[in-house]
């Protein structure tokens, strides 16, 4: 019994700590300049450590099974579902309360990507399993940090509209979670996530800043 409540105990201080890295990193200006962006890198080492040990260290691996492949297939479907996603936003609520992530068209944000993208993954990755560490199979633990990682970014993409924002994360930011996860199970290597990742937030960013540009 007491094994349980210490481990339940950390279970929720680490999941606290996540949540403390995500609100820190957006919410509130810590005055320390470009550090601010690695809040959600530290926060989730701390919340992993505390839930996992050094046990989670084994998430960084190198990406097993055929990963060239299922990271590029991966990335295309990623592709495809967030146009098809954004237009069943766009087909239902219009440019009402439509709201573009703040790194939009700001070309210093490349410096930063990849070393934050780390700190979402090992966020994501941390709920996931911490999600089956109690119980949850792998199905449920997948969808439940897809979930989790959608209404981070309420604040983020909030325009005015609740219910447009809140479609707009799960379907499109919850669903790319989804393949995220997938990635990472099917590699058993947060690295091949990582990438898909990385190289979606990329593509559009690259595109979105040449038009900022022009």
């Amino acid at each position: 019994m007491v094994d349980k409540i210490t481990n339940y105990t950390k279970i929720l201080g680490g999941i606290g700590l996540l949540a403390l890295g995500f609100y820190l990193m957006g919410d509130i200006n810590l005055n320390i300049g470009v550090f601010q962006k690695y809040i959600l890198l530290l926060f989730s080492i701390l919340g992993a450590t505390l839930i996992f040990g050094k046990t989670w260290s084994l998430w960084f691996g190198y990406p097993q099974d055929n990963f060239i492949r299922i990271v590029s297939i991966a990335l295309a479907a990623n592709i495809v579902w967030s146009i098809v996603g954004g237009g069943i936003v766009q087909l239902i609520f219009g440019m009402s309360g439509f709201r573009l992530n703040n790194t939009s068209g700001n070309l210093g944000s490349f410096l930063f990507i990849p070393l934050m993208l780390i700190g979402e993954e090992l966020f994501s990755i941390t709920i996931l399993e911490t999600l089956r560490k109690i119980g949850l199979n792998q199905f449920l633990s997948s969808f439940g940090s897809a979930i989790i990682f959608g209404l981070a970014y309420f604040q983020t993409y909030y325009g005015g509209n609740a219910l447009r924002t809140l479609v707009q994360i799960l379907l499109i930011y919850g669903v790319a979670r989804l393949i995220f996860n997938y990635v990472y199970l099917k590699t058993n290597s947060i690295w091949a996530s990582w990438t898909v990742h990385l190289l979606f937030d990329l593509i559009p960013l690259v595109l979105i800043t040449l038009f900022f540009q022009s």
